[in-house]
C-alpha cells in the first residue's frame, strides 16, 4: 500500500516466446535512447549457474504505445 505508490498491476509486458518468465531472465537495467522518448531498450542478465562465465546480458526493445509496455522479443535485431 505505500513505499511511494500507488501501485497498479499491470498484465505481463513481454512478447514472444519465454514471455512468461521474462525469456529466462532477470531483468538489470532500462536505458532510454536519446532523442525517442517513448523507446528505450530493456537489458536482463541471464545467469548459467553451470558456467558462471558463460552467462550473459539480452538487449531487447522496450516501447510505450499507448501507455501499454511492451518488450518484444528478437532473434537478431
Amino acid at each position: 500500500d505505500h513505499p511511494l505508490g500507488p501501485w497498479i498491476s499491470k498484465s505481463n509486458p513481454c512478447i514472444g516466446p519465454g514471455e512468461a518468465r521474462t525469456f529466462q531472465a532477470q531483468s538489470s537495467f532500462v536505458l532510454p535512447i536519446p532523442g525517442k522518448p517513448d523507446d528505450y531498450i530493456f537489458i536482463a542478465d541471464r545467469w548459467n549457474k553451470l558456467d558462471l562465465p558463460d552467462s550473459r546480458y539480452i538487449w531487447l526493445p522496450l516501447a510505450i504505445r499507448g501507455g501499454k509496455l511492451e518488450i518484444t522479443w528478437m532473434e537478431n535485431p
